[in-house]
């Protein structure tokens, strides 16, 4: 049997499976994806960031009412790519394919190098690309 982790501090979750290799973040994404004024917090909904070591998965939690959506998903093949700015340490940007990416606002810049390395643990494994490739960091 497997083993799980779990933190949440100050609405931060990280979740770990040993076993499936499953991942979880929670993270928030731009309700607009092309903002006609400037993005702030007001703009942001939660979403479940889930990486496993096939797959990405960016998943909107469901309610009472509704199931949860799955709004990206996508492999580790080339071009996937993270994206992150100096400028805002917060931020990142999941590119899996010209028609599938994520802007993502995390809790801290600490939170955000934990997404990335993990992102790029699985990436790494699922098709041997070198790290700069995989990451990109705009000034």
């Amino acid at each position: 049997m497997g083993f799980m982790l779990l933190f949440n501090l100050q609405n931060l979750i990280f979740i770990s499976e040993a076993e499936t290799g499953l991942v979880k973040f929670e993270v928030l994404c731009d309700k607009d994806p092309y903002p006609k004024k400037v993005v702030g917090e007001g703009n942001l909904e939660r979403r479940m960031l889930e990486m496993n070591r096939k797959r990405l998965k960016v998943v909107k939690p469901g309610s009472k009412t509704t199931f949860p959506t799955t709004e990206v998903r996508g492999s580790y093949a080339p071009p996937f790519h993270v994206e992150t700015s100096r400028s805002d340490q917060r931020r990142l940007r999941v590119v899996v394919d010209s028609e599938n990416e994520v802007d993502i606002v995390v809790h801290s810049r600490h939170l955000r190098d934990v997404v990335v390395l993990v992102t790029h643990g699985f990436a790494q494994r699922f098709n041997s690309t070198s790290l700069n490739s995989l990451l990109k960091i705009d000034t």
